[in-house]
Parts: structure tokens; C-alpha cells; sequence
């Protein structure tokens, strides 16, 4: 989530200031520039686009969990960054011929973030974790972009920040807790949250680290950039396909790689770029309030999740800590 130019050239000089944890928790992947929206029809197609995209990273990890069950997660990430790589690779061309040398290093970082860092843990955490639960989880992304811009660009939080920050963590206990100490979980169920929230605070980083190639060269060519670089490494595993059952998965599997790799990834990533230029980065943003709820109501339609006393006591903290930490920020 990052507010960005959304086009290419240099951010102009009042706006090359270090974004401050609201500006990165108010976008991802791509945005616009600080100020009002369009008003009219773009504000409202924007905030259609920004629904779409929302719907879509919602559902992903219902989709990728219904998934993880049939494909092992290694082919599975091979397919499915590589593809999104190969989709975006004519976006990222302006982005990669324009780039300079002292980019680089910070372009392959932002590509190991985005695309091993957070796609890894968070599809190994599936393997165990109910997707509602994991959609739950990813919802605390804003906490982390706080945290990680108060560590690294050493910005001012404040302390209800703190405050709400704390009652997400809390949500996450709630959420992990029951489940991970009952007889039979083997601890699986809490190394899976783990996994999760390590994946979630990676894609914090990813949006700090993001932010200064999407001011450069423009967000969607930098994020379809930082995609095709992270996609480089998954082809060290190519040879897991070998051994994957591809043949043997159900047309329904198919159909979700391709939702996970072009629709989430891809579309989500350029539907998401036209909300925040049309409709501005605080509207949108608010607009990823709905992702968490779309990720639970799918789990519970699409694979029949149940929703326990603890999934929606946790819930209930993280969007309360998050929605504190953020509104506090403005």
C-alpha cells in the first residue's frame, strides 16, 4: 500500500519528502499523487476500480488455499509468479530501460520482498491456516508499514498508533491462540499464522521499498518491474514442475492459478493504479477496509469455512487496531 506519482519523471520537489506511514498504508502496489481526486465520473470509475482490485486481493487467499491443497506451494509460486512476470513484463520494459545503475540494488530488493518474502510464507502458512484466518492476518499490514517506517525513515507515530497497533497484535494472538494449542495441531496451526504475519510485515517493507522507483519511473512500470525481477528466482525451481501432478488437477485449480496470477496480481495491480489516481489515495485507501471482510465471506461461501468465536473476536481487534492506528495518522 503506497501513495505514488502513478506516471513516470521525477516527483516534483515538495513531494520528494519520506511518505509518511498513512501515505504507504493508503495504496498498493500503485498510486497518484498527494491532493484531491477527479471529481465526477473518474472518482467514481476509480472507486469501481479500486472495489475490483480490493475483491480480488481479498479472495486471493481463498484462492490460493484451495489451491496449496492440490499443488504443493514451491510449483505452484513457479507457476503462478512466472506467469504474472511474463504478463507484466511489456509494463515493466520503460521502468527497466530507464533504469539507473544505483536503482538496481533496490529494485531486486523490492522484488525479493514482494515476490519471495511475502508470496512464500503466506502460501506455506496456507498449507495449514484456514484462508479466513490468513485474510485476518494480512489485514495488519498497515501496522507494519507504521512500524517499519517509524524503523527505517525514523517518522513520528503516535501513540494511539501504538495503541492501535497493539490491539491488531492482540487480534492476531486472538486469532492463532485457540487452535494453536489444542491437542492435534502439533503446532502447525501457529507456525502457519507465523508465516503469514512474517509475509505480511515482508510486504510492508516491500511498499517502503517500492516508493522511491514508483516516484522515478512511475508506479505500475515499477511494480510490473519489481514483479518480473522477483520472478527471476522461481526459476531456479523450475524443475519441481516435473514432479508436480499437474495433469491430474481439476479444471477449477486451473482457473484459480490463472485468477492468483492475472487477475490478483495483474489486474489488481493496474485496476488499482487507476483508483488511486482517479479517485484519490484517502478514498481508496478506505476502500481496503472491505479486503479482510471479502476474504472471510469468501472462505465461508467458496471452501465452507465456519466462522468461530475467536475468528471474529479476532477480526474485530485487528480492523479496530488498524482503523485506530491509521485514522490516527491523519
Amino acid at each position: 500500500m503506497e501513495g505514488t506519482t502513478g506516471r513516470g519523471g521525477p516527483a516534483p520537489a515538495e513531494e520528494s519528502a519520506p511518505p509518511s506511514g498513512a501515505d504507504l498504508a493508503g495504496a498498493r502496489w500503485g498510486g497518484a499523487r498527494r491532493g484531491g481526486a477527479r471529481r465526477g465520473g473518474g472518482a467514481g470509475s476509480g472507486t469501481a476500480s479500486g472495489l475490483i482490485a480490493v475483491t480480488m486481493w481479498g479472495l486471493a487467499p481463498v484462492a490460493t488455499r484451495a489451491l496449496v491443497l492440490q499443488l504443493a506451494p514451491l510449483p505452484l509460486l513457479v507457476l503462478r509468479v512466472a506467469l504474472a512476470g511474463l504478463v507484466l513484463l511489456p509494463v515493466a520494459v520503460p521502468a527497466l530501460r530507464r533504469l539507473d545503475r544505483a536503482h538496481a540494488p533496490r529494485l531486486i530488493a523490492a522484488g525479493l520482498l514482494g515476490m519471495v518474502g511475502y508470496n512464500l510464507p503466506v502460501t506455506l502458512g496456507l498449507q495449514w491456516l484456514p484462508a479466513s484466518t490468513a485474510a485476518l492476518i494480512l489485514a495488519t499490514e498497515p501496522i507494519w508499514i507504521l512500524v517499519l517506517s517509524r524503523v527505517f525513515l525514523a517518522e513520528p507515530v503516535p501513540r494511539w498508533s501504538w495503541a492501535g497497533a497493539a490491539v491488531a497484535v492482540a487480534g492476531v494472538a486472538v486469532l492463532a491462540g485457540p487452535e494453536a494449542f489444542a491437542a492435534g495441531s502439533s503446532g502447525r496451526v501457529l507456525a502457519s499464522a507465523g508465516l503469514v504475519l512474517l509475509g505480511t510485515a515482508l510486504f510492508g517493507a516491500y511498499t517502503i521499498v517500492l516508493r522511491p522507483l514508483a516516484d522515478s519511473y512511475g508506479a505500475v512500470p515499477a511494480a510490473a518491474a519489481s514483479t518480473v525481477a522477483g520472478a527471476v528466482p522461481y526459476l531456479l525451481f523450475a524443475g519441481t514442475l516435473t514432479s508436480a501432478p499437474l495433469g491430474g488437477l481439476h479444471p477449477a485449480a486451473w482457473g484459480e492459478l490463472a485468477f492468483l496470477a492475472v487477475g490478483s496480481t495483474v489486474a489488481g495491480l493496474l485496476l488499482w493504479s487507476v483508483a488511486i489516481t482517479r479517485a484519490g489515495p484517502t478514498r481508496a485507501g478506505l476502500l481496503l477496509y472491505l479486503e479482510p471482510l471479502v476474504g472471510v465471506t469468501g472462505a465461508a461461501i467458496l471452501l465452507g469455512e465456519g466462522l468461530s468465536a475467536a475468528t471474529l473476536a479476532g477480526g474485530l481487534l485487528i480492523m479496530l487496531g488498524v482503523g485506530t492506528a491509521w485514522l490516527s495518522r491523519r
